[in-house]
């Protein structure tokens, strides 16, 4: 049983039910937080075998808005453009190589639970938007990554 002020709920279920669509001032809000993180040099373990490296934000002088994008280079030298933009209550990723081919994309639901953080349930990430946390963003923007490189 899960206690929730005035309400309880008998189940994990009730409480992922219990989501809802994450507010856009709070999907501007983590798109901010992500681009003003510009993460340097950060080692990602995609796998056992494969890793990749967050090489900077490419978006800072533009509006979070517009989406954030990064440079990741692959285990290889490869460099490829990580975008992370808003559409709705969906979270729009894509890792876009120099081909059609070779870029990965996805659209998740972002939802925001009961702590209020805004949640990425597909990719298994969740933060409070408002966190100034560097530890929690980057753990955040790790699983972005692990989703697209992997």
């Amino acid at each position: 049983m899960f206690d929730l002020g005035s309400r309880s709920l008998s189940s994990e279920k009730d409480l992922l039910t219990s989501e809802k669509d994450l507010p856009s001032d709070k999907g501007r809000t983590l798109l901010r937080r992500l681009r003003d993180l510009n993460l340097c040099g950060c080692q990602v373990a995609v796998t056992r075998e494969q890793g990749v490296v967050i090489a900077g934000c490419l978006s800072m002088d533009g509006p979070a808005e517009s989406g954030v994008r990064y440079l990741v280079r692959l285990a290889d030298g490869a460099e490829r453009r990580l975008e992370i933009g808003l559409d709705g209550a969906r979270m729009t990723l894509a890792l876009v190589g120099p081909t059609p081919a070779s870029t990965r994309a996805l659209s998740i639901d972002m939802t925001c639970d009961q702590r209020g953080r805004a949640c990425a349930r597909k990719i298994g990430a969740r933060v409070l938007p408002e966190s100034t946390n560097s530890r929690e963003l980057e753990h955040f923007l790790r699983r972005v990554v692990r989703a697209l490189a992997g």
